[in-house]
């Protein structure tokens, strides 16, 4: 069995994820024969085989790496639905360059709805974690941020579980949303909570780090004020009600966050005090002036378009008269609108943009995020 392909069964009864967990024979149903089935390209230096399914039905497709020699016929069967959220930042303030290279951040985060559907089950497997995912762009091996979340949680509990993972991806990536450190860290409570939540929320928080900078800010309640790298979470009340309308728009082209801090100019950052900003928010909510983002220079010279949408959206705004505030979001390339979500016209007529209606979201310690419901 071992780097065996995969194969889906009729999509008139399940989704194309389903359907690679359970591996049933393609020849299930004349539609199913029809279904185009094409290899993921990855590089030749992966082990695994990986196979892409697509569903005539929906158009979806997901994609899966070989299930491990040793894993069960019904992996993922028993699988336990978690909510994936991404997160804004209302404002990011660089304070300097250290000398291990990093740039320590002062920045107000919230994490809102905008997010991924995601499914873990404990594996059969002694080897490894079985990563199923409906965007054929994502890597599936040790450098996506849910396996090494899964392997930093097996490495600081001692517990040897590998799991069964199944992630609908719906936040855009090089958005500056967070999506995929939100992915990691509901990776890690989901193992927490499968295996009998062996650490303690404030030990994930700690743990979640060691691989990246954005993921601590989803230990949080919701709204947090982060220092460091951003691994230093405090938890504040939401600066904003929760009921806040809010519309992203991200053109059809990210920014990865290692090229916007190399195009960043040290004498160009802002000189706003932090602590200063986060009251500003708190007593008059988010506006232009206090919504400062010291990437967006580095991502406007890099993506000149982006500081046109920014533009537009504002001059959009100003006309209805309900927006307070456009900005980027983290290292972009995401534009946030705050006070109104319509979507303006000339967001509606451009099928390349990415829009969508948020709003930001809380959780209760012990339990996990939720999307919110005030505009479903």
């Amino acid at each position: 069995r071992h780097g065996r392909t995969l194969r889906t069964m009729t999509t008139a009864v399940h989704s194309p994820i389903v359907a690679a967990r359970v591996g049933i024979r393609a020849d299930a149903s004349r539609a199913a024969r029809r279904a185009p089935r094409v290899q993921a390209r990855v590089p030749a230096s992966r082990s695994a085989t990986f196979s892409s399914f697509a569903s005539p039905r929906r158009g979806a497709l997901a994609v899966v790496a070989a299930v491990p020699a040793d894993a069960a016929a019904d992996e993922g069967s028993t699988a336990t639905s978690f909510f994936s959220p991404s997160k804004v930042n209302l404002f990011l303030r660089i304070i300097r360059r250290r000398e291990d290279g990093y740039h320590d951040l002062a920045s107000l985060f919230h994490v809102i709805d905008l997010g991924d559907d995601m499914k873990f089950a404990k594996s059969s497997s002694k080897t490894r974690d079985t990563l199923v995912c409906s965007d054929d762009t994502i890597p599936l091996d040790e450098s996506n941020l849910v396996i090494k979340a899964l392997d930093l949680f097996r490495r600081k509990t001692g517990i040897e579980q590998y799991f069964w993972v199944e992630l609908e991806k719906k936040v855009p990536h090089g958005a500056g949303l967070g999506g995929g450190s939100g992915n990691a860290a509901t990776a890690m409570w989901a193992a927490n909570e499968l295996c009998g939540a062996p650490a303690t929320e404030e030990q994930l928080l700690e743990w979640s780090g060691d691989i990246g900078s954005d993921i601590s800010v989803f230990f949080s309640t919701g709204a947090a004020y982060c220092t460091g790298r951003g691994e230093i979470v405090e938890d504040v009340e939401p600066p904003l009600p929760l009921t806040t309308p809010m519309l992203l728009v991200k053109p059809n082209v990210g920014l990865s966050t290692p090229q916007i801090f190399k195009a960043l100019d040290l004498n160009g950052l802002s000189s706003e005090d932090p602590l200063a900003l986060m009251e500003a928010i708190k007593k008059r909510g988010c506006a232009d002036d206090v919504c400062v983002n010291d990437l967006e220079a580095p991502a406007f010279s890099e993506l000149p378009e982006l500081l046109e949408l920014k533009n537009k959206l504002k001059e959009a705004g100003e006309k209805e008269g309900k927006v307070t505030a456009v900005f980027m979001s983290g290292s972009g390339s995401t534009i946030v609108q705050v006070g109104d979500d319509a979507t303006p016209a000339f967001v509606n007529e451009d099928a390349a943009l990415f829009k969508a209606k948020t709003r930001l979201i809380t959780r209760k310690r012990g339990e996990w995020f939720a999307p919110s419901l005030e505009y479903k």
